[in-house]
């Protein structure tokens, strides 16, 4: 069986449809009954696929069916398709219940915690039709995210280099700082290096491994030859602080997530005295001229309330 090479595959939506049906079940007996369409229907669909593609799309048994090599790669793309899709479905009927508009945000860690809800909040305030789905990833996710399409915007801390074609707009600069308990040796210090931090015996408190401020401190240790002696990995700035402050070990975490807990909170703030301390929060996107609308309105909003940048 060959595919002709003189005309396009015949796709459509509806048996696009059932064989993402029959893959998730493992049998066309159970993608009819989900589908709601006869047996015989449903494996006509199939042998019409197979026909069209010039290839096996599934291998039968006597247990029900399985997808080969080809049939795995048609089955990847039509149920992106199907999310689509529905995206598209969804959008359309927010628009119909008088929802003005709708992006997609991807965001790193601090810019999530430390300087959007404010100004998300504003945002929102003043433009109640619009709904905004934000999602926190890793840096290196964002900007995957918004190179695949899968988000409209995406706020992350990064390099030019490392957004190939993307655009970009400064939004903030973001200044890290080390906290120390009350009673440890470094606690008297205005500033340090980090190598201080690679001592022996300084235990680390960390965030997780992959996130940007991790990334950061593992570069710079193994720059200067070292291991940093992680002790905790926490989830958030509000677990780095609270570990610190019961000397469980020292953190490095944005200025602004510690600045409003400096007079309170029974821990010392040590500046870090290393280039790589100021990192540039960058909001980024394929093309800012072709954003819909209300992530264009963000964008402007974004840039009106930034945080200090440089």
């Amino acid at each position: 069986m060959r595919v002709s090479t003189d005309r396009p595959l015949r796709l459509d939506l509806e048996s696009l449809r059932i064989f993402v049906a029959v893959i998730e079940e493992g049998s066309i007996a159970a993608a009819a009954a989900r589908t709601h369409i006869v047996a015989s229907a449903v494996s006509k669909r199939v042998s019409d696929l197979e026909d069209d593609a010039g290839t096996p799309l599934l291998y039968r048994h006597s247990r029900g069916v399985q997808a080969t090599p080809a049939g795995e790669a048609l089955y990847h793309h039509a149920k992106r398709l199907s999310e689509h899709l529905q995206q598209i479905s969804d959008e359309l009927s927010e628009y119909s219940e008088g929802l003005r508009g709708h992006t997609r945000i991807y965001v790193n860690f601090t810019a999530m915690v430390q300087y959007l809800p404010g100004v998300l909040r504003s945002f929102l305030r003043a433009n109640p039709k619009v709904r905004i789905d934000m999602v926190e990833k890793s840096s290196d996710e964002v900007v995957q995210a918004i190179a695949s399409g899968v988000a409209d915007l995406g706020i992350c801390s990064t390099t030019e280099d490392a957004l190939g074609g993307l655009q970009w707009r400064p939004y903030s600069i973001d200044k890290l700082v080390v906290i120390v308990p009350p009673d440890h040796r470094l606690a008297a210090c205005a500033s340090m290096p980090f190598a201080e931090a690679l001592e022996d015996d300084i235990d680390i408190v960390s965030m997780p491994y992959g996130t940007s401020i991790s990334k950061l401190c593992r570069a710079a240790a193994e720059r200067a030859g070292r291991r940093l002696r992680v002790r905790i990995e926490v989830t958030s700035f509000e677990g780095v602080r609270n570990m610190v402050s019961a000397g469980l070990g020292i953190g490095v975490l944005p200025k602004g997530s510690v600045t409003p807990y400096m007079h309170s909170a029974p821990f010392r703030v040590v500046e870090l005295d290393e280039p790589w301390s100021l990192r540039p929060l960058l909001i980024i996107a394929r093309n800012f001229d072709t954003l819909p609308l209300p992530a264009r309105m963000l964008v402007d909003h974004l840039e009106e309330h930034h945080g200090n940048v440089a």
